[in-house]
């Protein structure tokens, strides 16, 4: 990935979901709009010309919001919707349909996620292969979905191992991918033998 293209990709990451949840609030809850009777003239010099009616969509109710407009006001968020990639993904209908669910909406006004949206450290894993391959891969969606999973990933405990020297040193050693690999190992992770185990050492 060249210099632009990573470039591009981490204000993707860190400005998206700022246009594109204010929009998908706005396409949901403000008033669909009416067709209109809209006065026309060629010229000013027909004055026989009958009215036309002119419908007024959506997109141009939405972008006329002075939210939208004061966002699109911005300098940074201009060069954004520009770049090829933003406008690919903002016409994904998978993406759309994501940014008016209201889950996502809540998640994107959440502090800590805009936080973690830009974070250098974070943006350079959302823009690692391998890690693309994991976030794809059907069994890791199925973890991620997991109730008991979830609720592990929330315990301050399981935060607190995570993050310790020792877990890092067994991850890069390959030692613990070794351990989680064998079906006794997690058999003994799963009866608390393990936790016994270390008592006896101590």
């Amino acid at each position: 990935m060249n210099g632009r293209s990573k470039s591009t990709r981490n204000w993707i990451i860190a400005g998206a979901i700022v246009v594109i949840a204010i929009i998908a609030v706005l396409g949901l809850f403000y008033p669909r709009p009416q067709v209109g009777q809209v006065a026309g003239t060629i010229g000013g010099v027909q004055k026989a010309e009958r009215y036309r009616s002119e419908q007024v969509t959506d997109t141009d109710v939405i972008l006329n919001h002075p939210e939208v407009q004061a966002l699109l006001q911005n300098d940074q968020i201009q060069k954004l919707i520009n770049t090829e990639e933003f406008q690919a993904l903002s016409a994904n209908k998978t993406y759309q349909a994501l940014a008016a669910d209201k889950t996502y909406q809540a998640l994107a006004a959440n502090k800590t996620y805009q936080a973690l949206m830009a974070d250098k450290t974070y943006q350079a894993l959302m823009a690692d292969k391998t890690y693309q391959a994991l976030m794809a891969d059907k069994t890791y969606q199925a973890l991620a979905a997991n109730k008991t999973y979830q609720a592990l990933a929330a315990d301050k405990t399981y935060q607190a191992l995570m993050s310790s020297r020792q877990y890092m040193a067994a991850l890069d050693s390959g030692a613990w991918q070794q351990a989680v690999a064998s079906q006794a190992f997690t058999q003994a992770l799963a009866t608390g033998a393990l936790n016994r185990q270390a008592v006896r050492r101590k």
